[in-house]
């Protein structure tokens, strides 16, 4: 007797569930070595033509065979994994950035330091690095603009500016400004102010 129409698209639904739990799990496994061969890239080019090609024969023999479906499914899958293995991405984020120059500075915190204003007038957007026992202002290449122990400063201010506020850094050497902009100046700064002096009352017997 044969199988009905319901009964054959049942038989199907149920095969084509069965493909799609095996190729959840098969990328699930195939994830690490994906990302090993990534840096690997002779073997990456190699694994890759040979997994394309392989999935379109694949393919081929499923489509031929109206029963096929495993065929059909580990094509699928070798494509996939062939458009998966590119090159591992070199960049790094601007937030990955800053957490490695924190780790190599010793870094405990940092925070906006909106804009530095150099000895010479000039603006420069700054991050405010602050160590154990330093305080560095990074400009947006990460680079070190200014650097001041923290037993040097004397004094943290925060005051309006116009439309603009205030941040200065008062130390045994000079006086150093920041200036924040926009909606939420006042909040940065003094988010700012209240870092350093976090850092500093154990070192600074009397702080304005």
């Amino acid at each position: 007797m044969k199988d009905s129409p319901i009964s054959l698209l049942r038989i199907g639904a149920d095969r084509l569930r069965r493909g799609a739990l095996w190729v959840v799990f098969a990328l699930v496994l195939l994830i690490p070595k994906l990302n090993r061969l990534r840096r690997r890239r002779r073997a990456r080019i190699f694994v890759r033509i040979f997994m394309a090609l392989a999935g379109v024969a694949l393919l081929v023999l499923g489509l031929m065979h109206a029963h096929a479906i495993a065929l059909l499914v580990a094509g699928g899958l070798m494509l996939l994994f062939a458009l998966l293995l590119t090159p591992e991405r070199t960049e790094v984020s601007s937030g990955s950035s800053i957490d490695a120059r924190a780790r190599e500075l010793g870094v405990l915190i940092v925070v906006d330091g909106g804009s530095y204003i150099g000895a010479d007038g000039s603006q420069h957007r700054a991050k405010l690095f602050i160590g154990p026992d330093r305080l560095w202002v990074l400009g947006m290449a990460l680079q070190v603009l200014l650097e001041i122990p923290l037993r040097q400063i004397r004094t943290v201010l925060v005051e309006s500016a116009g439309a603009a506020w205030s941040f200065r850094v008062e130390s045994e050497q000079a006086t150093t400004e920041f200036i924040y902009e926009g909606s939420f100046a006042e909040h940065l700064a003094r988010v700012a102010e209240a870092t350093i002096r976090s850092r500093l009352h154990r070192t600074l017997p009397v702080l304005r």
